[in-house]
């Protein structure tokens, strides 16, 4: 099969796109499960053809499993990380965006240079061009499979009981918005400079179809069609509670599912990275007012608790839950030998000499942070071979079931966030100073002082602080950074040099791994 890839953005051509040429996809199947588990967690025993996989409710909430699977790693894929479970969380995102003070160091974290080349920001090394076509050729996987369930689904209403019929639609293309999304976000260019500029092809028809590239601002406009469409979906299931183990497999552990409140919450986010601060701002409040995922009270990852919840996991909209994360974090965090990936406290013997403080200092210390603050205080511990790393993602011994496995995407946090941000933006500095408040004094920290806030500069300064401690091994911090088209080297410790095309990621020139 010829390279569909070779056509360039800037050119115009129509490349078709390489994950809509199946005409016989299979899908996982996954073994009846027990009201205990995640829906997520019996993995696949066999592949079945569509006609068969589809001709009842089962096969089409196996296949939308498929995808939740999926976008942690699709099956047999040859990436050294996972998608939302690594390179758009804890691994590629968060070294771009220099959350880790020793990432440029030989064989630290796993896979020998691939850290240090990347928090070299080049680009061209031929392993991290291929991590990043990985990236593009996974979310289109999942994407035709997507695309794959809802051509069908329609002509099967009649299969579905309760509310599973709008659950399964409504989720299904949510999640195509979430993933040609954050393909805009790392194939696109910033948006503040490129908002016409051709970006990703956004796919919607499964079959063999010519796709063209669409610009940002296209391709934003359709991720907001998506949501709209499942918001109105969704809306007709029961939303009346945040689930967690409940007798129905595939209606237990809300926060696993691209939920009705999770489209709410992404909807703000494209409306905000589009520049739309009035319907940022809309979707945002209507997330926070919900009520559903309430900031804490406490500091329930403190490490004298009978259990630690690191993740502050109640707040969490929208996370990927992987039964993979223990041994992710092993390789890249709780290393027993070898170095591990950390946030530092201090790069040498003096803490307050510029050229050895380290993240961990400059995020939750410096300026208006505290060592009161949560999560400087529980969100970093001693790795099994004794030093301190970043410990968001262990997975101790005696983690309850619904705590497991769970990766944010989205938290209820950012739309406090968004709505401070949108304040600014109109002027209303009380007004944004109260929400960024919201976090930081449920983070442990004091109050800010709206009066000694003047400018809404000083203000934003504020609000990328919070994004830097709040989503350290989350990747969302690149995707604020490059939303403002805010100059790396300025805003990062790293010592390397950032070129000027750092933001967008190269569209891949080979065909998927798949070979279809």
């Amino acid at each position: 099969m010829s390279n569909l890839y070779s056509n360039k953005r800037k050119t115009g051509n129509m490349p078709k796109h390489i994950m809509s040429v199946y005409t016989s996809v299979v899908f996982l199947l996954v073994a009846t499960l027990c009201g205990c588990n995640k829906f997520l967690d019996v993995r696949p025993k066999d592949k079945v053809p569509q006609p068969e996989l589809f001709k009842d409710a089962q096969g089409f909430k196996d296949a939308l499993n498929g995808v939740y699977l999926g976008i942690d790693k699709p099956t047999g894929s040859a990436a050294l990380f996972g998608l939302y479970t690594g390179n758009l969380s804890m691994s590629m995102l968060s070294t771009l965006a220099y959350d880790y003070d020793n990432a440029a160091t030989a064989n630290v974290g796993s896979n020998s240079s691939f850290f240090l080349t990347l928090a070299s920001y080049n680009y061209a090394d031929a392993t991290i061009k291929a991590e990043q076509m990985y990236i593009w050729n996974g979310m289109y996987y999942n994407i035709a499979n997507i695309n794959n369930l809802l051509s069908q689904i329609d002509d099967k209403k009649g299969v579905f009981k309760g509310d599973d019929y709008n659950r399964i639609k409504g989720e299904a293309t949510a999640l195509r918005a979430l993933l040609h999304f954050d393909l805009a976000r790392m194939f696109g260019q910033a948006p503040l400079k490129g908002m016409n500029e051709p970006a990703i092809p956004y796919v919607t028809r499964y079959g063999v179809t010519a796709t063209p590239f669409v610009s940002l601002s296209n391709a934003l406009d359709s991720c907001i069609r998506d949501l709209s469409a499942a918001k109105d979906i969704l809306a007709q299931t029961d939303t009346s509670a945040v689930l967690k183990a409940v007798d129905d497999p595939f209606t237990s552990y809300t926060q696993n599912h691209m939920n009705y409140w999770a489209v709410e919450a992404l909807m703000a986010r494209v409306y905000l990275y589009k520049g739309d601060m009035i319907n940022a701002d809309k979707y945002a409040k209507a997330v926070i007012a919900s009520g559903k995922f309430p900031l804490i009270t406490s500091n329930v990852a403190l490490q004298t608790n009978a259990v630690r919840d690191r993740l502050f996991s109640q707040e969490l909209v929208f996370s990927v839950y992987s039964s993979n994360l223990k041994t992710y974090n092993l390789n890249l965090f709780n290393k027993s030998s070898g170095t591990p990936l950390q946030v530092l406290a201090t790069k040498g013997a003096t803490p307050t000499a510029a050229d050895s403080v380290g993240n961990k200092y400059l995020y939750y210390r410096k300026g208006s942070g505290a060592a009161s603050d949560y999560r400087f205080i529980s969100w970093f511990d001693k790795s099994t071979g004794g030093v301190q790393v970043p410990s968001k993602y262990f997975q101790d011994d005696n983690l309850p079931y619904y705590l497991q496995g769970n990766v944010p995407v989205i938290r209820v946090s950012e739309m406090y966030y968004i709505a401070a941000e949108a304040a600014n933006a109109n002027g209303d500095i009380p007004t944004g100073v109260m929400f960024l408040n919201n976090v930081r004094q449920a983070r442990g920290l004091p109050a800010l002082n709206a009066s000694g806030i003047n400018y809404a500069d000083s203000l934003s300064s504020e609000i990328m602080a919070e994004y830097r401690k709040e989503f350290v091994q989350e990747g969302q911090t690149f995707f604020y950074y490059k939303r403002l088209n805010k100059d790396l080297k300025q805003v990062t410790t790293t010592a390397a040099a950032v070129p000027a095309g750092v933001y967008t990621f190269p569209i891949p020139d080979a065909e998927n791994e798949y070979n279809h």
